[in-house]
């Protein structure tokens, strides 16, 4: 703000001197007492429109001097992403295009769409152990209390997952097959009638573990209200929970789309929410209930979006806009796979190769929320 005081004085001063002391007087001198006065409006100053002008120019000025910065920034994040070893860039031009137009753009025209599960929460502790899903709390939580039970969603794990990433089958051929696995998951869950404190405890003791700054990310959002859409095709309640017990309360600024358990009078579980979201389901086909939310905004054209497989890479889909979307991958597969790495490399505008943290995302963020000294 001193930068915009120092320039007004400069020019009040400098507008001050050009109308009032400089020059032949800016009124004509009456030849006889009868004589009319005659004024030149045009180079007339009132004080109050040199103060203005000189707002504006000032104003225009430091606002030029932060975009550039923001430019010059965009290099520099580059380059350090560059530096990195974990982090994957496929086309490099591309990305600092996007970025550019999302530093310009500012907070205000920012949406994170995410989703959860391997993306806001890790795949594996320290000892290289799994860790689990939102699904995968009823699976750790149910064999423990009752393993006949528990058994049931094992033995539903142990039959699909291997189709969900099986490398041999299409999309369209495997969609039929994660159709049964969720909604005989689902119904599982609905059958044992589980009670929402049973949940909360199921939550409170699970496996589930936020990335290191996930925390920190989401508030950071809420901070500058920017919207988090947080997109699942897990279990959204469970999510719901897990951010309540870590966060304290759900920040204002996150909606969610995802599998919701839906509870009697008595708190139990009686059915989930359709349309049914699983993997390959994440896109245009299962929010269009959510069109009065996207509507709301409407404004917010450019986008980052947060997922960790390929049905993550349409979350965007639905969103009102004409601004890019920067699509940020964590690659949570094997390592000796060059062949899936270099797709997700090919999907995605920055992969982060077994990333158990939001540095990556959080220094984008950060980047883009750069505010102008004005505004």
């Amino acid at each position: 703000m001193n930068r915009v005081v120092q320039h007004i004085s400069k020019q009040i001063g400098k507008n001050s001197r050009r109308a009032f002391c400089s020059g032949p007087p800016r009124r004509a001198i009456a030849e006889t007492l009868t004589d009319s006065v005659l004024v030149d409006k045009q180079q007339m100053f009132a004080p109050s429109e040199i103060v203005a002008n000189a707002a504006a120019q000032a104003k225009s000025q430091v606002i030029e001097t932060d975009q550039l910065k923001k430019l010059e920034h965009v290099t520099d994040l580059m380059e350090e992403f560059g530096k990195i070893e974990n982090v994957r860039i496929g086309n490099p031009t591309d990305v600092k295009e996007k970025l550019k137009k999302m530093a310009l753009g500012g907070e205000h025209k920012l949406l994170v769409i995410s989703d959860f599960d391997f993306t806001l929460s890790r795949f594996q502790n320290e000892k290289g152990e799994r860790l689990s899903t939102t699904h995968g709390v009823f699976d750790d939580n149910v064999m423990r209390l009752n393993p006949a039970l528990g058994q049931k969603f094992v033995d539903l794990r142990e039959k699909y997952y291997p189709i969900e990433f099986s490398p041999n089958l299409t999309v369209e051929e495997k969609i039929p097959h994660m159709e049964k696995w969720w909604g005989s998951s689902h119904q599982l869950i609905v059958n044992e009638k589980f009670s929402k404190s049973t949940i909360e405890d199921f939550v409170r003791q699970s496996r589930i573990v936020f990335k290191d700054g996930a925390e920190e990310l989401i508030q950071s959002l809420d901070a500058h209200s920017v919207p988090l859409v947080i997109f699942s095709a897990g279990i959204g309640n469970i999510i719901e929970i897990f951010l309540q017990q870590k966060l304290g309360a759900i920040p204002r600024n996150t909606h969610f789309i995802s599998n919701m358990i839906l509870f009697d009078e008595n708190e139990q579980a009686r059915a989930f929410s359709e349309p049914l979201i699983h993997t390959f389901c994440k896109n245009s086909s299962v929010i269009q209930k959510e069109t009065s939310f996207f509507h709301e905004i409407s404004g917010r054209t450019n986008v980052i979006l947060l997922g960790d497989s390929m049905g993550d890479i349409h979350m965007d889909v639905g969103v009102e806009k004409n601004g890019p979307t920067l699509k940020i991958g964590f690659y949570n597969g094997d390592l000796s796979d060059q062949k899936a790495l270099d797709h997700y490399v090919e999907v995605y505008d920055i992969v982060l190769v077994h990333d158990p943290t939001m540095n990556i995302a959080q220094k984008v963020i950060d980047m883009i929320n750069m505010k102008h000294v004005l505004l």
